[in-house]
C-alpha cells in the first residue's frame, strides 16, 4: 500500500525552487537530490536536515544563521521531485535515498523534521546524534490523513516502519515537538521516546507550539544548542 502511486500522490505536496545559493552557502547534487550547504562557522559540526512536506532548501536561507547560533552548519537536502531535485516523490525513494545523502555529506548530527523524520529515523543505523522535529511513527495515522482507508491486516514493514528503527538505535536522541501540535499528534513524539532504546535520549514537548511554529519557541534553539554541544540536558 504504501507504494501505491495514489498513496504517494497524497502524500507529497513538491514546490519548484530555482533560487541561487545565499554567499555563504554552495549548492550540490547527490544523485536526483539537491543538496545546499551552509557553512557560516567553518570549525562548526554540520547538522544534516531533511525538511518537511512543501518545504524546499530555500526556505531554511534565513535559518542557517540561527541553526550556526546553536552550534552547527546547516546543510538541506530536498527530496526527489521538490526544488532542483529530480525525479519523483516516494516514501520508499526518500527514506532510501538518504542513505547517499548521508554518505556524501558526512554529518555530525542528523535531523528530520515531520515527513523529512522518515529520512532521520532510517539514518539511526549510522548511529550519530539524531533529532526528530515533530515527526511521526505511526504509519497508519499516515495513511488515514491521507483520506485512505488501511486494511485490517495492514503491517507498514520495512523500510517505512520507524519503531523497529528506534528500537535497534543507540546514538543520541532529541526528540522535539509541540505540545500544541493537532497534525501529528504529541503522542507520536512520546512513542518514539518510549521506543528508542538510547540510554542517551530526551523528549522535550514545546508549550503553546504547534505543528509548524516550534522554531519560534526559544525553547527549540536553546535545546538543540545544548544537543549540538553534547552537553547533559
Amino acid at each position: 500500500m504504501l507504494d501505491d502511486d495514489r498513496f504517494n500522490a497524497r502524500l507529497f505536496f513538491p514546490r519548484d525552487d530555482a533560487t541561487e545559493p545565499p554567499p555563504h552557502a554552495t549548492d550540490t547534487f547527490v544523485g536526483d537530490w539537491h543538496v545546499r550547504r551552509h557553512t557560516l562557522k567553518p570549525a562548526a559540526p554540520t547538522l544534516l536536515l531533511f525538511h518537511g512536506n512543501g518545504e524546499v532548501v530555500s526556505d531554511y536561507d534565513d535559518l542557517a544563521r540561527a541553526y550556526a547560533d546553536a552550534g552547527a552548519n546547516l546543510t538541506v537536502a530536498d527530496f526527489p521531485g521538490y526544488g532542483r531535485s529530480r525525479g519523483e516523490p516516494t516514501l520508499r525513494a526518500v527514506i532510501e535515498g538518504a542513505h547517499a545523502v548521508f554518505d556524501a555529506v558526512r554529518p555530525d548530527v542528523v535531523m528530520g523534521r515531520s515527513l523529512g523524520s522518515a529520512c532521520a529515523n532510517e539514518l539511526l543505523s549510522r548511529a550519530v546524534p539524531t533529532v526528530l522535529e515533530s515527526g511521526f511513527v505511526d504509519v497508519v495515522a499516515l495513511i488515514r490523513r491521507r483520506g485512505l482507508d488501511v486494511p485490517p491486516e495492514f503491517q507498514p514493514g520495512a523500510p517505512f516502519d520507524p519503531l523497529p528503527k528506534l528500537r535497534a538505535a543507540r546514538g543520541r536522541l532529541l526528540v522535539l515537538h509541540g505540545a500544541e501540535d493537532t497534525l501529528i499528534l504529541p503522542r507520536e513524539a512520546e512513542a518514539a521516546h518510549a521506543a528508542a532504546v538510547s540510554a542517551d535520549r530526551r523528549l522535550v514537548l514545546i508549550e503553546g507550539r504547534g505543528h509548524n511554529d516550534v522554531s519560534l519557541s526559544p525553547v527549540y534553539w536553546q535545546t538543540l544548542a545544548t544537543f549540538i554541544a553534547g552537553r547533559a540536558p
